[in-house]
């Protein structure tokens, strides 16, 4: 997969500290689920409720739901959309050959459809093989990936958010998100423990399979 074989020259820092003060959930995720959507297309409502619905129903999974920017022609330019987005579903797209769609749910890296059941979920469980720790007051991920294996660093806002659409194919409607995917940027994973995290919300780690898109071990954040 081309892209996720691409490395970063240096890592990049996401932010600002969460204050210690706050309570924090770090976990290793059973399940992933990626969720590719628009506000700007009529058919993807359903799968964000699915969305919504399991990160409420199912705590032991990770969602994630990223704003594409292809169908922002059509009327209404999506309020979270980002071209960075796009191309991580086009990473996908290389990878499994899925093509690109919306709305596109993507588990464990390995599978995807326009729609599923939560019962679906359960043959694609996700190694324990990566952590975010707190290390010297740091935050830090560490893990028994193999070396080489492409960190994806996934910043989201955590819970719901709803957003009034005025115009485009689902003019007149509120559309509600959950954990709204704001930037996502590639590191390398060489074995060494990576700190300095300074994720502004929460914050996945994905590792990727070097030669798959497989996601081979996952941690997150939320203060």
């Amino acid at each position: 997969m081309t892209s996720f074989q691409s490395s970063l020259a240096a890592f990049i820092a996401l932010g600002l500290t969460a204050s210690p003060a706050f309570a924090e959930t770090l976990s290793q995720p059973t399940t992933v689920v990626e969720l590719f959507t628009s506000q700007g297309c009529s058919s993807c409502p359903p799968a964000n409720a699915f969305v919504a619905n399991l990160d409420d129903e199912a705590p032991d999974a990770l969602t994630l739901s990223y704003g594409v920017t292809y169908w922002d022609y059509l009327g209404w330019a999506d309020t979270f959309g980002d071209p960075n987005f796009t191309a991580r579903q086009r990473q996908y797209d290389a990878a499994l050959d899925s093509g690109v769609y919306t709305p596109m749910l993507v588990v464990g890296g390995t599978t995807h459809a326009p729609r599923m059941t939560s019962n679906r979920l359960n043959g694609t469980p996700v190694p324990g093989s990566l952590s975010l720790v707190r290390h010297s007051g740091e935050l830090c991920i560490e893990g028994t990936v193999p070396n080489g294996a492409k960190l994806a660093l996934v910043d989201y806002e955590p819970g719901t958010q709803s957003v009034a659409v005025k115009s485009g194919e689902n003019r007149g409607r509120t559309l509600t998100l959950a954990n709204v995917v704001t930037s996502v940027r590639y590191h390398d994973w060489s074995g060494q423990m990576i700190c300095g995290l300074h994720p502004k919300a929460a914050l996945a780690v994905l590792a990727h399979d070097a030669d798959t898109s497989a996601i081979i071990g996952a941690a997150r954040f939320e203060p």
